[in-house]
């Protein structure tokens, strides 16, 4: 029989529609709530970045003054490296603050930029690596912390940074880019090479620890405002190696659980706001770096003033 154009068919209450929402849908579900508070994350970021970047600025061209003119030695090349990365950073917290939206961001570029800083900080690290390395007796030395392993491992990475540059180019917005298994890979990389030097690094500042507090407990007596200054400089090393696991620590914990709420089909809410920037990039990254410049600062001036007192 035919159906009278006028029949109408009725779907039965048994049979329900499901449709999953395209990645374009997803994408415009979340756009919808980025969440909020952008321009201040981006100003506060624009802020202590650029304050780093000078600090580590002066030391690049306060370093040589300091140690004889000598140019490119490791100590500078931190410098250098700290300030590479607080310029590169800098365009993604600029991204924020003019658009006041970070997933949802159209100028990919700047989050291309800040994996190019994250190479940058790694290669700050792994400059103090170096310098742990030589510090360290010969039978407690860590392969890894080689300057040609360093190398090697720091090209891998700035290759892998690199491609994750390229792909997110390609990208319409960042939140396209996230959900990318690239970009999952990448973060994987990121996080288990932080936990590992930054607990590699706590391992070496407690060996170079170790002989030093031995030496100052034989009984041998220096100049008594170097005596009070090595003391202040060995109990800020002591902080500082806390300071870098725990920072190690909880950048891992931050990107293991961004990863999560990638994976959970989460709007960006979820991997934004005040607390989340603070806990994942502000104090993961500037804490360790200016509490290492601080340190070579005091180191140099140390050491100075007992050159000048052995004269």
């Amino acid at each position: 029989t035919t159906p009278s154009p006028h029949h109408t068919i009725t779907p039965s209450p048994t049979h329900k529609l499901h449709l999953r929402p395209t990645s374009a849908g997803r994408r415009t579900m979340a756009c919808a709530d980025d969440g909020s508070g952008f321009r201040d994350t981006g100003i506060a970021g624009i802020t202590l970045f650029t304050i780093a970047g000078l600090l580590a600025l002066a030391g690049v061209f306060r370093t040589p003054i300091m140690e004889g003119g000598r140019w490119f030695t490791e100590k500078q090349n931190y410098f250098i490296a700290v300030s590479l990365m607080s310029s590169l950073d800098l365009p993604r917290y600029y991204m924020m603050a003019i658009d006041n939206q970070y997933a949802c961001s159209r100028q990919t570029y700047a989050y291309g930029l800040h994996m190019l800083a994250n190479a940058a900080f790694f290669s700050s690290y792994s400059i103090i690596c170096s310098m742990w390395q030589n510090s360290v007796g010969s039978g407690n030395r860590i392969t890894l912390f080689r300057k040609r392993t360093l190398a090697i491992f720091n090209v891998v990475f700035l290759l892998i940074c690199v491609i994750a540059f390229g792909i997110c180019l390609s990208k319409d917005t960042l939140y396209d880019f996230f959900h990318t298994r690239f970009y999952s890979f990448y973060t994987v990389v990121t996080a288990s090479k932080n936990l590992f030097f930054f607990s590699a690094l706590m391992w070496s500042g407690y060996e170079i620890l170790k002989p030093l507090w031995a030496t100052r407990q034989t009984g041998h007596r220096v100049d008594h405002e170097i005596e009070v200054r090595f003391e202040r400089l060995m109990t800020r090393l002591e902080i500082l190696i806390c300071v870098v696991f725990l920072s190690g620590l909880l950048r891992f914990v931050m990107l293991c659980m961004k990863l999560a709420i990638l994976d959970g089909g989460e709007n960006p809410r979820w991997y934004t706001g005040p607390v989340w920037w603070t806990l994942s990039d502000f104090a993961p990254r500037l804490i360790p770096s200016v509490g290492f410049m601080t340190l070579m600062f005091g180191s140099v001036l140390v050491g100075k003033r007992t050159a000048r007192k052995c004269e």
